[in-house]
């Protein structure tokens, strides 16, 4: 009788791997953590959270997989910038589950991003910080992008699509130029103090709303899910 083959148990103990062949997520090393285009694609299954003094820098051509406790924030500089051949792209591993998102808060230093793509994301934000958007995609996730207490952000030739809440501002100055909002469910999303100084024209092609306001009634008693339910509801991603 032939002896069993040992190279059917390696197979089925590489089948079991569900992120085989892609690269771990770095450190930050001297004060900079990097992604590059020979190293991608990346795995991140946990949270990263980037101090102040931490640049967050990724090459075009480089893939982010999430797993579905993973989120990204970022305190410091940011350098993401794809280009039109080669953009970023940050999504689930797994695209049945959705992941926690990329958050950029409290910096000191505007952050800048270019051709970037964001899919299955639970909620990704801007906080605290100026910055710049241009040709980044947010796709299906359940909140677009979340903008709050930001001074100015900048929207150039950016796309929201098939995301549940697209884009919802909140004491923010938003900026749009040749930015579309389509085919999501709810399209933009102005609370108190929220501005948004763009082409209306194409917010349009939602499900429920295109352009809809916090009610004088909301804004005046000032009922709004505050952080702290955001930061439970985010721990069970």
């Amino acid at each position: 009788m032939r002896k069993p083959s040992k190279i059917l148990p390696v197979l089925l103990l590489l089948s079991t791997l569900p992120f085989a062949g892609e690269m771990p997520f770095p450190q930050v090393e001297n004060g900079k953590l990097s992604l590059h285009e020979k190293d991608s694609p990346y795995i991140l299954e946990q949270g990263v959270v980037l101090s102040s003094t931490d640049t967050f820098a990724v090459e075009p051509g480089v893939t982010v997989l999430m797993g579905e406790y993973a989120k990204i924030m970022l305190r410091g500089p940011v350098e993401i910038k794809g280009s039109e051949a080669k953009p970023v792209f940050f999504r689930s591993a797994d695209s049945s589950e959705s992941w926690n998102g990329i958050h950029f808060i409290s910096g000191a230093k505007p952050f800048e991003v270019k051709n970037l793509v964001v899919e299955n994301a639970f909620r990704n934000s801007v906080f605290r910080t100026r910055g710049f958007f241009e040709n980044v995609k947010f796709v299906n996730n359940y909140y677009g992008l979340w903008v709050d207490e930001v001074p100015e952000l900048m929207l150039s030739h950016c796309e929201f699509n098939r995301n549940r809440f697209a884009l919802s501002v909140r004491g923010s100055k938003v900026k749009s130029l040749d930015s579309k909002i389509s085919n999501n469910v709810y399209g933009l999303f102005l609370e108190a103090g929220g501005d948004f100084q763009g082409d209306l024209a194409l917010v349009k092609g939602n499900l429920e709303s295109d352009v809809s306001r916090e009610s004088d009634e909301m804004a005046g008693s000032r009922k709004r899910v505050s952080r702290g339910v955001w930061r439970r509801i985010e721990t069970g991603f």
